[in-house]
């Protein structure tokens, strides 16, 4: 017979599976040779058959003796197993249920001090056996002792009253063990610097106008302020005057924001404030002009407004823009982030430069259909008139000349393209004024292409020549 088996309890149960409260409940906290020593033993307990003893048990799990009677151990404190016999060694395995408790049975000798000072500690209520054995356990599995946690709940009740929960006593317990401060001088150490900083974090709380106590992390929030970035007390009261913040945690984003932006004074604190809140009107009334709403501003500022602004465009030149876009049906900030680029790349950023551009374009089009009514054409300019109004003037040629131009070549099937014939005929003459037309014979055109007076004709290998030579047109 083995020396696991089951209780008498649990053998009228039946139960023979592992049951999912001890999945549940046990398996997650549990070290891994005692999870393996409980399956392994439980194991045994369904299957009598199997007759082992202990050295048999550990060698087939290759753990030592002892580890495995400590595994035992473990378990009997929680009271899922009990060790009935050391000499022969014997455990007898108990039943789980839904009301069994998931707490470890400690020696009532070991912490009976503690628990005296904890329920004079908290006094307006009477500590339960679940808040005891949680107290007991972080002890049991951490480096923390009896008169360290006390420090801590004594500070904990001091911020929270005589009433205050456990859970929020853990929350701080962990967040000290997390940093290593663990020691009776180490916490000491700590709250020494709490109740240093407390009357100026009270301020602070003042300022804010909140009804709400300083806790733990607020004090840790403060700490960072002070002594990782350097403010002093004084300007964080300001920072609450400035942003009219009313929580924690929006001070708190602010004094980071301030930080990362370089801004360590007061006046720099207002400046920067001030700006962003100009930013912020700024983004609204663009959205207005472009016929859009949106409630939360923050991504349209930092991925459309702030980078204009950054361009040298201001509040005017942005405005005029998302105007312009909204008449052009331009009504996202895609759009309208697409024509600031464009008008960028022209080197216009101010609502005089954008304005005189737009004032010259509407000049060129009128004169371009000018032009083509000279040509005989009846139609709008297009891109392509527009570029070689801008060639021609760039050959020298008045608008006379280029009107000149458009007279001579309205008989032709293809009149702007006559007129860059006519056009390049003259410039190679250095024919520039109208007097000067006289002593220049016109194009003679055929149907398929146009030839010039006196002009000279080329071979094949002649032509290759001039290719050869030939590296590109430069504009």
């Amino acid at each position: 017979m083995s020396f696991c088996s089951f209780s008498k309890e649990n053998t009228k149960s039946g139960k023979t599976l592992i049951d999912n409260i001890f999945i549940q409940n046990y398996l997650p906290d549990a070290p891994d040779q005692a999870v393996k020593v409980y399956l392994y033993g439980l194991y045994l307990c369904q299957n009598s058959e199997f007759s082992l003893d202990l050295s048999a048990f550990s060698e087939i799990l290759k753990i030592e003796q002892k580890e495995v009677i400590d595994c035992f151990k473990f378990w009997d404190e929680y009271g899922i197993v009990s060790i009935i016999s050391e000499s022969p060694f014997a455990v007898h395995y108990y039943p789980l249920s839904d009301s069994t408790a998931k707490y470890r049975r400690f020696n009532p000798e070991k912490y009976s001090e503690f628990s005296k000072q904890v329920q004079l500690i908290i006094t307006e209520r009477m500590i339960s056996v679940t808040e005891f054995n949680e107290y007991f356990t972080l002890m049991e599995n951490t480096s923390l002792k009896p008169d360290a946690l006390l420090l801590i709940i004594k500070y904990c009740a001091g911020l929270k009253g005589n009433n205050i929960g456990y859970k929020y006593i853990l929350t701080v317990a962990k967040e000290f063990i997390s940093r290593g401060i663990t020691t009776v001088d180490l916490i000491n150490k700590e709250l020494d610097g709490y109740f240093v900083s407390s009357g100026e974090l009270s301020d602070v709380f003042k300022a804010l106008k909140t009804t709400k106590s300083p806790d733990i992390e607020d004090m840790q929030l403060f700490k960072h302020w002070t002594e990782k970035l350097g403010f002093e007390h004084s300007f964080i009261i300001e920072v609450v005057k400035i942003t009219k913040s009313k929580t924690i945690k929006k001070l708190d984003k602010s004094i980071e924001e301030l930080y990362s932006n370089k801004c360590y004074t007061v006046e720099e604190a207002k400046n920067y404030f001030a700006l962003k809140k100009e930013r912020f009107e700024l983004c609204s009334e663009i959205s207005k002009k472009l016929g859009l709403y949106i409630e939360v501003l923050d991504n349209v500022l930092s991925t459309y407004v702030s980078p204009w602004l950054s361009m040298g465009f201001d509040k005017n030149t942005l405005l005029f823009i998302a105007d312009y876009c909204f008449r052009k049906n331009k009504r996202t900030y895609e759009l309208m982030n697409d024509t600031v680029n464009k008008l960028y790349k022209l080197g216009l950023i101010t609502v005089q430069s954008i304005t005189l551009f737009i004032e010259q374009h509407n000049k060129n089009d009128e004169f371009i259909e000018k032009i083509l009514a000279y040509a005989g054409t009846q139609r709008k300019a297009n891109a392509w008139d527009r570029e070689n109004l801008e060639n021609w003037r760039s050959w020298n040629f008045t608008d006379d000349m280029i009107l000149e131009a458009a007279k001579r070549s309205s008989h032709t099937s293809n009149p702007i393209a006559y007129m860059n014939s006519v056009l390049s005929n003259w410039k190679s003459q250095g024919v520039f004024t109208v007097k000067e037309l006289d002593r220049v014979s016109a194009p003679q055109t055929t149907a398929k292409t146009v030839h010039f007076e006196n002009e000279r004709t080329y071979s094949s290998n002649e032509l290759d020549e001039l290719l050869k030579r030939f590296e590109d047109f430069k504009v």
